[in-house]
């Protein structure tokens, strides 16, 4: 069965309605019909011209769209690649542009779509270790995190072992293919994408106080208004992935029992 198979299944699985179906776009698929349709949803949460939506959709391999059983309207969406890593047996997963209509987003679709490309990748490298980098919203930075057990923020002035170099050589390249800028003293990625006045009203105060968002805006205080995001990194380890199985099961299941119970 592959990844995908597997994902359709486990979303009719799930109570929570409307119901939630994935499709795989590869990159020769990436039409500027097909991208105009991704980016108006992406348009609507965090404000950004196509041409610069294409030059980075473009630097993916694969991107993961979700849409509405019911209706096709697309739900959200997730790009994808692989990347190399300057370590032994190693390799880079990359989730790119990350967007989830509200309504949709405490399911944890992205965190699904996560482990499909991770399994797909290990299926054809099954000897290979795996690292995930992000450079990530806020939203972003707190839907992930918060479903791990460890990883790292991205630190351009830590000198450690080859494991710190590598993953900087990483980051600096991925940031170089869709032509961020790279603060060297805080670490921040220069994006020129912005929160709308919308995105951040969906928010209810006690959001921005959870510890990750905590955490991003120590690093970022100026999230709100500088285009700028946040790097971190994290390996599949046993921990990690353990903590996102029972992530994705909270949120595609139990959610669904918490709000029958309270209807």
């Amino acid at each position: 069965m592959s990844g995908t198979t597997a994902l359709n299944l486990l979303l009719r699985l799930s109570p929570l309605r409307p119901g939630v179906r994935l499709e795989v776009l590869r990159r020769r698929d990436f039409t500027d019909e097909r991208l105009r349709e991704l980016h108006a949803l992406s348009n609507a949460l965090m404000a950004e011209d196509f041409d610069h939506f294409r030059v980075h959709a473009q630097t993916n391999d694969v991107v993961h769209v979700f849409r509405r059983a019911d209706t096709g309207a697309i739900a959200g969406f997730q790009f994808w690649k692989t990347a190399p890593l300057a370590l032994p047996r190693s390799l880079a997963i990359v989730g790119g542009k990350l967007r989830i209509a509200p309504e949709l987003r405490t399911r944890g679709l992205h965190l699904v779509s996560g482990l499909v490309f991770l399994l797909d990748t290990k299926r054809r490298a099954p000897r290979t270790r795996l690292y995930r980098l992000s450079i990530a919203s806020l939203f972003g930075f707190v839907s992930i995190t918060e479903a791990l057990a460890k990883y790292e923020l991205f630190d351009p002035g830590r000198r450690g072992g080859e494991e710190d170099e590598a993953v900087r050589a990483a980051f600096l390249a991925l940031a170089a293919e869709s032509d961020f800028r790279v603060d060297e003293e805080t670490g921040l990625f220069s994006v020129d994408i912005f929160m709308t006045e919308d995105t951040l009203r969906r928010y209810p105060p006690r959001y921005f106080d959870r510890p990750a968002a905590r955490r991003y805006a120590a690093v970022n205080p100026d999230f709100r208004t500088n285009g700028c995001y946040v790097g971190f990194w994290y390996r599949f380890t046993r921990h990690n992935l353990l903590a996102m199985t029972r992530a994705i099961t909270t949120r595609l299941f139990r959610a669904a029992t918490r709000s029958s119970a309270a209807r």
